[in-house]
């Protein structure tokens, strides 16, 4: 059985293994261990706090148990950038024209900005490739479910970076071509400092003006909004909820950064709350959907036989010792993205 719920301290080597394994360039899963522990912890009081109208600068950090065994994580952060501007790449087109020699040219450029600054972000999400692909959607859709039952504490955007494209020595074009120019610092160097150091360097020593993307090699300009290929399922799951790779781009190697309007996200349009019912004989109607109990600390989430029936979900007493439930309590629930995965 596979089961989310929030991460705790005694999870920190699993998230160890996880951070590794994980590979170049995921920031939001630095391996290092102060750090992993630093965000464990961040993590375990934002569940413990109550919503309140300071709420919206937390951090929260899911993991994926299937059979006991932690396989899988996902975060979501409350606020990009709270404590230092969120930098990112604005991808824009100037207007070069002269009417005397009859030339109007459209130029594609790049502007460092923080514009994604305080947006809700999604991030740090991982699952190890032995298990399928329903692991990945109820772990990606999970949080977002919490979102839905914790709507307060989340504002109205939000954004997932995807990893862009490098190869496996860890070196990307779009970093060589820019960054690298600057910092003197091939891409698992800036990696390290971007995990262990203020984020300031990046204002610091990154070009304010706007960089002219036909000046690039052509390996860099093709690497623009591109998604490393270990980045392609997150990238499905994030698209059928509803986010689109917009007009921003990683600021180290060009990787797209999807947005959108939280509340118009699939798994928050399409879900609710349902009274709770358990029985040992589910009526024909049950089908497997995306069920989480109503708790904030003691979140769970699991895929599940679900029977609506007159508002009342039903399931059976396993589900419901597994997600920690009891007549009359709530479960709130959604639908799989993929109808083919009705059926256990």
């Amino acid at each position: 059985m596979m089961i989310v719920r929030p991460v705790r301290t005694s999870d920190l080597p699993a998230i160890e293994r996880m951070a590794v394994a994980s590979g170049i360039g995921v920031t939001s899963l630095p391996n290092n261990r102060d750090k992993l522990y630093e965000r464990i912890r961040q993590s375990v009081t934002a569940f413990e706090h109550e919503a309140t109208a300071e709420t919206g600068t937390e951090y929260y950090m899911f993991v994926l148990e299937a059979d006991g065994e932690v396989v899988g994580t996902a975060s979501i952060n409350a606020s990009a950038g709270f404590d230092e501007p969120f930098y990112s790449y604005r991808s824009e087109t100037f207007v070069h024209a002269s009417r005397p020699l009859k030339v109007h040219n459209r130029i594609h450029v790049l502007n460092m900005c923080h514009d994604l600054t305080g947006m809700v972000q999604l991030a740090g999400f991982y699952v190890d490739p032995a298990h399928a692909a329903r692991a990945g959607e109820l772990l990606s859709r999970a949080r977002l479910l919490f979102v839905a039952a914790e709507r307060e504490r989340f504002g109205r955007r939000v954004i997932a970076e995807m990893q862009g494209i490098h190869d496996d020595a860890g070196q990307s074009p779009f970093w060589n071509a820019i960054g690298r120019r600057f910092f003197n610092m091939d891409f698992l160097q800036v990696e390290q400092a971007f995990v262990s150091h203020s984020k300031t360097f990046i204002a610091e020593l990154m070009p304010s003006y706007p960089i002219y993307v036909p000046l690039l090699e052509d390996e860099a300009q093709n690497a623009i909004g591109q998604i490393h290929p270990a980045f392609e399922q997150p990238f499905r799951l994030l698209t059928r909820e509803g986010f689109e790779a917009d007009n921003y781009i990683d600021i180290f190697d060009g990787g797209a950064v999807l947005t959108a309007e939280l509340d118009r996200l699939h798994t928050l349009e399409h879900s609710c709350d349902c009274p709770v019912g358990v029985t040992a004989s589910l009526p024909a109607s049950a089908n497997l959907r995306l069920v989480s109990n109503r708790r904030v600390s003691q979140f769970k989430a699991a895929l599940a036989r679900v029977a609506v029936v007159e508002g009342v979900a039903y399931i059976n007493p396993d589900s419901a010792r597994l997600l920690d439930v009891v007549d009359g309590d709530t479960l709130r629930l959604t639908d799989l993205h993929d109808p083919a995965q009705k059926s256990l």
